[in-house]
This record gives C-alpha cells, sequence and structure tokens, in this order.
C-alpha cells in the first residue's frame, strides 16, 4: 500500500493546532483538507517534494469512518467522469481503479493518490474560506462547519 501525502505548508497553516495537541498526527490536516476538497471537487497535484508522507491507513481515530470517506470519495469521482450508477459495467471498470476491497485502507495506489489529490485541493479551498490560520480548534471547526454548510446548499 502507498500511503496518502499531506501538503508541507497545510502542516504549517495548522502548526498552532499541532503546537496546542488539537491535533496529534498529521491525518488531522489531512481530514480537514479533503473534506474541503472533496465538498467542492476540488483536486490539485502536488509534487512528493512538496508533501509528507503519512501512514497508508486510516488511523484509528478514521478507522470508524474510513468507508464513508472513500464513499465520499467515490461520488465525486463518479460525478466528475458524468457517470450514473445505470452505467453499471463503466461504473464498475471505473470503480475498480480506485478500490481494492482486501486493502487496508480500501484504496488502490491510484485511489489513495487521487484521494491525497483531493487533500491537496481542499487546502487551497481552506486558504480561500480562511482569511488567517487556524488558532484554535473550536474556532475553526465552528467557521469551517458553516463554510461547508454554505457549500453543500450553494451558497458558495
Amino acid at each position: 500500500m502507498i500511503p496518502f501525502r499531506v501538503r508541507k505548508d497545510a502542516k504549517v497553516w495548522f502548526k498552532d493546532l499541532y503546537r496546542d495537541k488539537s491535533f496529534k498526527i498529521d491525518f488531522d490536516a489531512f481530514y480537514f483538507c479533503f473534506i474541503a476538497g472533496v465538498a467542492t471537487r476540488r483536486k490539485q497535484a502536488v509534487s512528493t517534494d512538496d508533501t509528507t508522507e503519512m501512514v497508508a491507513y486510516f488511523p484509528q481515530a478514521y478507522s470508524a469512518s474510513s468507508k464513508i470517506l472513500v464513499g465520499l470519495f467515490l461520488s465525486a469521482e463518479m460525478e466528475k467522469l458524468g457517470l450514473v450508477m445505470t452505467e453499471r459495467e463503466r461504473v464498475h471498470l471505473e470503480i475498480a481503479k480506485l478500490v481494492r476491497h482486501d486493502s487496508g485502507n480500501h484504496l488502490t495506489a491510484e485511489g489513495v493518490n487521487e484521494f491525497s489529490r483531493y487533500a491537496h485541493g481542499g487546502y487551497d479551498v481552506l486558504l480561500e474560506w480562511f482569511d488567517d490560520r487556524p488558532r484554535s480548534l473550536e474556532t475553526f471547526e465552528r467557521q469551517f462547519k458553516r463554510k461547508l454548510d454554505a457549500q453543500m446548499s450553494g451558497a458558495i
């Protein structure tokens, strides 16, 4: 399995949340970036020099929601490809490129790369949504939820 990758600049942007121990692992920053990216359907290719390798699985804190995260990812990918579920054969072929049932993270190597690209694009979204980097988790989460709700309702 290949590992997920987080942007180095995202880690710097979230530095206060790492410093006060609100974020204990890199996947915490990756998660918020991924959610922003998948919600806005924004992906970004970033070189490996500009990213940090993380784990190749969903950490304990995220393992219970790993299938939901993969489902959000697949939904975004199917939409990007313009697929509808009635196109069974094509849907199956495209999903098979991204998902592996016997993988610890439920994804193929291509799937992990594309999943990470949503997190990379999501970091750019966070920079657009916020005037400044987060200083406290509580304030960030409230503002993040407002932005995410506005995005989902079509207000953004």
